[in-house]
């Protein structure tokens, strides 16, 4: 065990003086971060740690007034500006963060002696007592389990955050308060486009802030929507029913105040020349559903929609609905068809939108883009691709896991 456990005593109070050193270069000088070689550093004294830990439990000589603190810190570090936003401001956490690992990695001098001296790794001399003890092995697994519920749930949830940040670009955010969904607001010369993202079903609360937020002038909305002019879609998709289950409110509840217009007005003339202050009333926007229609929509995507909305219908819960499509999905949706699905009700979509958006930054100061959180990483790509920078970006939470727990008692 000697053999393992010294080399992460080392490798601990390195990455902690690297980081120290990485965290003071920017202060002092204008000098490059080393943040690939430090996060190298850092995942290894991560997987170290975690395959330390359970040794704690069977080998007694590895002293866990050293070794627990340290394995602790590298497990529950990467965490804490998840677990604790407040500290993603605080522009020293960082710093303080290496010094406290500095810090750790010290200990060892105060308890580790070699013939006399102090020492960073664990003297031969350790290793001299009896390897296995039944008491340490029962005591310290039962106090792991009882830890463990917390740790698991934390890492389920730490896991599903970090799949929604790769997918939607961090446009939504999980974190053990709630869901989190953010607006990035995107400028070039004098034309500005907000995304904001969405989701089908969250707190009254977050759907109002979003609506009004819209000030008063030259601003569209471009809402998603799918039509259904040849009437392909057996039921329309209601997510009122899941948003009552859950004690939410469903997204079409939410209403932007402003006049609808039609895609044949954002080629008028009279749109064109219309400026602020031609009669048009006060803080009123215009809107227009800039999405596909069910004829461009490619059979297996259709068939998907038909099923959803009658799975909604029929479900009486939740857990039995999400259940039942699971298992209609297994049954009639292969890969390719599952290609073709994602293609249509993504990238296909997200094209229409982007076909609308360049008509109306001609005639419009903002465009507002409340879409789904999971279009908004091709959306950005696109919006970015025609020459827009990000100047500002807030976040509202969608679902507080408080709240609607609360509704459940």
């Amino acid at each position: 065990m000697r053999i393992f456990a010294n080399p992460f005593l080392i490798m601990f109070l390195a990455d902690g003086g690297f980081s120290l050193i990485d965290e003071l270069v920017p202060l002092l000088s204008p000098l490059a971060s080393f943040t690939q070689l430090r996060s190298l550093l850092a995942g290894t004294v991560i997987v170290m740690a975690a395959a330390l830990y359970p040794c704690l439990g069977i080998d007694r000589r590895l002293p866990k007034r050293v070794f627990l603190p340290q394995i602790l810190f590298a497990l529950i570090c990467p965490f804490s500006t998840w677990l604790f936003p407040p500290l993603a401001g605080i522009r020293t956490y960082g710093l303080m963060a290496a010094a406290v690992q500095v810090a750790l990695g010290m200990l060892p001098l105060h308890y580790f002696r070699k013939g006399g001296a102090r020492c960073l790794t664990m003297p031969p001399e350790m290793f001299a007592a009896p390897f296995f003890r039944l008491k340490n092995t029962l005591i310290f697994g039962a106090t792991s389990l009882f830890f463990a519920p917390f740790a698991l749930i934390l890492l389920i949830l730490f896991t599903v955050n970090a799949y929604m940040t790769e997918y939607t670009s961090g446009f939504m955010r999980l974190d053990p308060g709630g869901l989190r969904m953010a607006e990035r607001v995107y400028k070039r010369d004098n034309r500005t486009i907000r995304l904001a993202a969405m989701i089908h079903v969250g707190n009254k609360e977050f759907y109002d802030e979003l609506a009004g937020s819209i000030a008063p002038g030259r601003i569209i909305v471009l809402v998603e929507g799918v039509s259904d002019d040849e009437n392909l879609l057996a039921g329309s998709i209601d997510y009122g029913k899941m948003a009552g289950y859950l004690g939410l409110t469903s997204q079409k509840e939410m209403h932007f105040r402003g006049r609808v217009i039609e895609p044949e007005e954002l080629e008028s003339p009279r749109l064109r020349s219309r400026k602020a202050g031609d009669g048009k009333p006060a803080g009123e926007v215009d809107i227009l559903r800039a999405d596909v229609d069910a004829s461009d929509l490619r059979p297996p995507t259709i068939l998907l929609l038909n099923a959803m909305g009658k799975k909604l219908q029929e479900s009486d819960s939740f857990v039995n609905e999400f259940l039942a499509l699971n298992s209609w999905g297994e049954k009639n949706i292969t890969p390719e068809m599952y290609e073709l699905i994602i293609d249509d009700i993504l990238h296909r979509r997200n094209m229409e939108l982007i076909r609308y958006l360049e008509k109306a930054l001609d005639r419009y100061d903002t465009v507002v883009i409340p879409w789904g959180a999971l279009h908004m990483k091709e959306i950005e790509a696109e919006v970015l691709k025609r020459g827009f920078t990000l100047q500002e970006e807030r976040e509202r939470v969608s679902i507080d896991f408080r709240k609607m727990l609360l509704s459940w008692l």
